[in-house]
């Protein structure tokens, strides 16, 4: 990785790159400007690890898959099309990349799609879906809660209320059609909605 993305600089603070929105930035990485592809680095690692871990707790897998998505980036920037969601782009791509190393490797156990372990809710991501004052067995029963849902509607709620994604986007990362999605995201807040009332009494 070393020989194929330039070296890593510190972001100052006054770097009018960190502001600058993503198709413009994504646009500077077509043009072969490293700072800003280390600004796309810097902005996106982070959520795409998060995302990520809903997949695999393999940490290795998952840099890797990473890496090697960013290496890809930079290798063929110049091929690259222009796009305003960068963020449906860099997941889509994540997810794909996943599961194709994830199958490429020998020493490595394939993931199953439609298992429901390797689509996982962290302990982070359900303490940010409750901003309340839960009591510790509350909170330990909407963990529960969560994990009632299939792989696929936990994905929906991820990309939905973490990602921030439209149903439109949501269908394009994972794939499915926009009523597929929609159906996902309503039976899952109907389950949710259910299990809320008596989780709270």
């Amino acid at each position: 990785m070393a020989d194929s993305l330039p070296s890593r600089r510190l972001q100052s603070e006054e770097n009018p790159l960190t502001q600058l929105p993503d198709p413009l930035l994504w646009k500077r990485v077509r043009a072969g400007e490293e700072r800003a592809f280390e600004e796309l680095i810097r902005r996106y690692y982070p959520p795409l690890y998060q995302y990520g871990l809903r997949y695999t707790r393999d940490m290795d897998l998952l840099k890797d898959s990473i890496q090697d998505l960013f290496v890809e980036l930079w290798i063929y920037h110049r091929n690259m099309a222009q796009t305003e969601f960068v963020r449906v782009y860099l997941f889509k791509s994540l997810r794909r990349k996943v599961f194709r190393n994830a199958a490429g490797e020998g020493s490595r156990e394939p993931l199953d799609e439609e298992a429901v372990d390797h689509f996982l809710i962290s302990e982070n991501a359900e303490d940010e879906l409750i901003q309340t004052e839960l009591s510790a067995y509350q909170r330990s029963r909407l963990h529960a809660l969560l994990r009632t849902l299939s792989n696929r509607q936990r994905e929906a709620i991820h990309l939905k209320f973490f990602a921030a994604l439209s149903n439109e986007k949501i269908a394009e990362v994972m794939g499915l059609n926009y009523q597929s999605v929609a159906n996902l995201l309503h039976r899952a807040v109907n389950r949710l909605r259910e299990g809320w009332h008596t989780l709270l009494q």
